[in-house]
């Protein structure tokens, strides 16, 4: 089996300020590095072959904390990159419901250019992560990337949403090459010590 260690970048100014991030390329905050160096240490205490994450700031400098860490390659892909909001990125919750009622729970009755589809979005990812998998396949590794993306893969292979995909937050997958085990979603643990 493959074992892949998916793990949430670290906060960003936007994510304490509720702004849809999506595509933007936003850097951490003082506290996502924080974050970052904690998730670091944690994951030090395992033995990784691989680090994969999504090519936007936030992502990458998560990883290359815990890369320097651990010291295994670091590769790009942007397959792994979060969801394309289009026009809504960098509005509140708030400013996208006033502009566009209802846009987040019923997106196909608006026309958002740029909006990238959950469906897309899953779909998108599902293949990526599956061909991760099968290109290292028998390895341990981590994929560093956007807590969108990580919903998006889980309902991708179980057909459900988790609530909520903290900052640096460790979800643990197996793969066979022929289905997805999940293993633990959102774990926070190491942010509580």
């Amino acid at each position: 089996m493959t074992e892949i260690c998916l793990v949430r970048h670290g906060e960003t100014l936007w994510n304490r300020e509720a702004r849809l991030q999506g595509s933007k390329d936003i850097p951490l905050s003082e506290v996502g590095i924080a974050q970052a160096r904690i998730v670091a240490d944690q994951l030090s205490k395992e033995n990784w072959d691989l680090i994969y994450s999504s090519d936007l700031l936030r992502a990458k400098r998560t990883a290359e904390y815990i890369g320097e860490k651990i010291n295994v390659p670091h590769l790009l892909d942007s397959g792994l990159r979060e969801r394309n909001y289009g026009l809504l990125e960098g509005m509140t919750r708030a400013e996208i419901e006033e502009q566009y009622p209802g846009v987040l729970t019923h997106p196909h009755q608006h026309q958002i250019p740029g909006l990238e589809t959950f469906e897309a979005l899953s779909q998108r990812v599902k293949e990526t992560m599956e061909s991760i998998a099968n290109r290292h396949f028998g390895k341990k590794i981590l994929v560093v990337t956007h807590g969108g993306t990580i919903n998006a893969f889980l309902h991708s292979v179980t057909g459900q949403r988790s609530d909520r995909i903290e900052n640096t937050s460790i979800t643990r997958t197996r793969y066979d090459r022929f289905r997805w085990y999940i293993d633990c979603i959102n774990d926070c643990a190491h942010l509580n010590v």
